[in-house]
């Protein structure tokens, strides 16, 4: 039998060239690297820095309350305030908030100061780091001063259903917080201007309007890239130093990650969240305040939950159902997040870019891939690295021809391979 001849020409050969690189490129892997010794260990730190963090946040309105020393101090701030019910309970809720500032600093400074230099993951000055804290909690007293009193109001007004209203009531409050803090918190602490790489923006519009957005705003500044704000004020924050850090391809898909929580809407789910906690918060606290308040108010020294002493009991019962939401609230976070990658991909097919940028962010010898259950389930609301890098190397369904998933939200790219 004679052996058939294979012919190959230069045109076919090419062509057998090119497509084997652009599949290679689009099936590029990423490995994901193995944890060290150090850096499980270090994990495993800062899961006990979580717990007592966590154990604090609920010992100290719990000593405040059944020690009486909340009451104590809600007399003394009665005393200064000369009976005005309005002062009494601000001034009180802004001590309250200063002092479990100072209670918790050590571990704060520890946790968020000394551990971050010791392995070269910030590199500001002490000074520096206390004047946050300082705006920081700034910020907290003038909330507290602002709105605390509103749950109180309704609380003397509809003592059976003050829960219902007052978290009524402070929807509106949440939603104006939430549009203002871009332009009026966050810059206290960062600086931001207007993105000057035209080539950059250029690229973020085509970017955007792919997806039916036109006139995307975007800032420069900070630490991290996200997105901010509600309604009028919502807009696409980029790291300072992002062109340093990534490059090109990498600063495509994250903005096509950003875009994702723009087009989405995803901060306005949290403002669905955020409702929703406050309405199951006050009504725990009605409920767990009262039986409290009957069994022990001589020792609390109160006797009834609209008195400003209760503070305490409230911050106690808030606390503890976001302990218990934890769980189910990073579970839902970590969609989101996953999604924003897939969402990212789709829009720029930046797999290799996408994967690569992921393993960067691991460094070495502190950091792990895919840590253990602990961390996933109550200190992280994104999905580990591991499973972001896994995801940017397995996800491509154009080069089968499968449907995408946000196919309807923006158009796919004319180009309809990989980078």
């Amino acid at each position: 039998m004679r052996r058939a001849r294979i012919s190959i020409t230069f045109p076919r050969l090419l062509a057998c060239v090119c497509i084997c690189a652009l599949v290679g490129d689009v099936l590029a892997q990423v490995a994901v690297p193995a944890p060290t010794a150090e850096a499980l260990a270090l994990g495993h730190k800062f899961d006990l820095y979580w717990i007592a963090e966590k154990v604090l946040a609920l010992t100290i309105p719990f000593l405040f309350l059944f020690s009486g020393w909340g009451s104590r101090l809600c007399a003394i701030c009665k005393r200064i305030a000369r009976g005005r019910w309005f002062w009494t309970l601000a001034l009180f809720a802004s001590i309250y908030v200063v002092l479990t500032t100072l209670i918790t600093l050590p571990l704060n400074y520890e946790r968020h100061f000394v551990v971050p230099h010791a392995i070269g993951r910030s590199h500001r000055s002490v000074t520096a780091w206390l004047g946050e804290q300082a705006v920081g909690v700034a910020v907290q007293v003038a909330a507290a001063a602002l709105f605390v009193w509103i749950p109180y109001w309704m609380l003397a007004k509809s003592p059976r259903r003050w829960w219902l209203w007052g978290a009524a009531a402070m929807v509106p409050v949440v939603l104006f917080v939430l549009v203002i803090m871009p332009v009026w918190v966050n810059p206290l602490t960062n600086s931001y201007k207007p993105l000057e790489n035209k080539q950059l923006a250029a690229e973020i519009r085509s970017l955007a309007a792919r997806c039916g957005v036109r006139d995307l705003p975007i800032v420069v500044g900070g630490d991290d890239t996200t997105v901010v704000g509600l309604g009028p004020t919502n807009r696409i924050v980029l790291q300072e130093d992002l062109a340093k850090i990534e490059t090109d391809a990498q600063i495509r898909f994250t903005i096509g990650h950003e875009l994702k929580h723009y087009v989405m809407g995803d901060n306005w789910k949290a403002l669905l969240i955020i409702s929703v906690l406050l309405l199951a918060g006050f009504w725990l606290t009605d409920c767990v305040g009262r039986f409290v308040v009957a069994r022990w108010h001589a020792r609390l020294g109160f006797t009834e939950l609209k008195n400003p002493a209760s503070l305490p009991l409230g911050v106690l019962c808030l606390t503890f159902l976001w302990l218990a939401v934890t769980p189910v609230f990073n579970v839902f976070s970590q969609h989101i997040e996953r999604e924003a990658d897939r969402f990212g991909l789709e829009l720029t097919r930046e797999n290799d870019a996408a994967a690569t940028m992921f393993a960067t962010w691991l460094a070495p010898g502190y950091d792990v891939a895919d840590p253990g259950w602990f961390e996933q389930t109550f200190r992280s609301n994104h999905p580990s690295i591991g499973e972001r890098i896994r995801l940017a190397n397995e996800y491509h369904p154009w080069i089968s021809g499968a449907p995408l998933v946000y196919g309807k939200e923006c158009r796919p790219p004319e180009d309809k391979h990989t980078r």
